[in-house]
C-alpha cells in the first residue's frame, strides 16, 4: 500500500489554529486520524483550538496517554509519537519535521506555512524528504473557506 502525502497551505500566523481550522473544515478527513504533535505545548493548544476555533463546531478527539483501550475510542487522537492505538488511516503532521514513523498510514497531511519564511523553508524541506522517501507528495490548492 502506497502512502499518499498531501500538503495544505496555511496562511494563518498561528500554525496550531490553522491546523484546527483545517480539521474542522475537512470534517475529520477520515474515520480515524492521528495528529502528531511535536510537544505538549502544541498538543495542549490544539486541544483548546479544537474546542474554540469555531464555537458551533466540535470534533470528537482525545489525547494519547491513557491506556490503549481508552485511546482506541477516539476517532482523532493527539499524540507526541506515532501511536497506533486508534488504528489511524491518516496522520496529520503538526510538527515542522517529518514524523519518525510513517508506516501503515494511508494518507499523511502536512502543511505549507506560507506566512513565515523560516517555516516555509522547513515545509519545502519536508516536501523534499517525502519525495526522497518515494512518497510523491502533492500540494493541494486552496479549496475555499478558512
Amino acid at each position: 500500500m502506497d502512502t499518499k502525502v498531501y500538503f495544505e497551505r496555511l496562511d494563518e500566523p498561528d500554525r496550531v489554529e490553522g491546523i484546527a481550522r483545517l480539521m474542522l473544515r475537512r470534517g475529520r478527513l477520515r474515520p480515524h486520524v492521528l495528529v502528531f504533535c511535536p510537544g505538549a505545548g502544541v498538543m495542549n493548544r490544539l486541544v483548546e483550538c479544537l474546542w474554540t476555533v469555531y464555537p458551533e463546531s466540535f470534533l470528537a478527539h482525545g489525547v494519547a496517554g491513557g491506556g490503549s483501550d481508552e485511546n482506541a475510542e477516539h476517532p482523532i487522537l493527539l499524540a507526541l509519537d506515532t501511536c497506533r492505538d486508534n488504528s489511524p488511516e491518516v496522520l496529520v503532521n503538526g510538527g515542522c519535521e517529518v514524523p519518525p514513523d510513517l508506516t501503515g498510514f494511508t494518507v499523511v497531511v502536512d502543511f505549507v506555512d506560507a506566512w513565515n519564511k523560516d517555516l516555509l523553508d522547513a515545509s519545502r524541506e519536508r516536501f523534499r524528504t517525502y519525495r526522497q522517501l518515494d512518497m510523491n507528495p502533492q500540494y493541494l490548492a486552496d479549496r475555499g473557506g478558512k
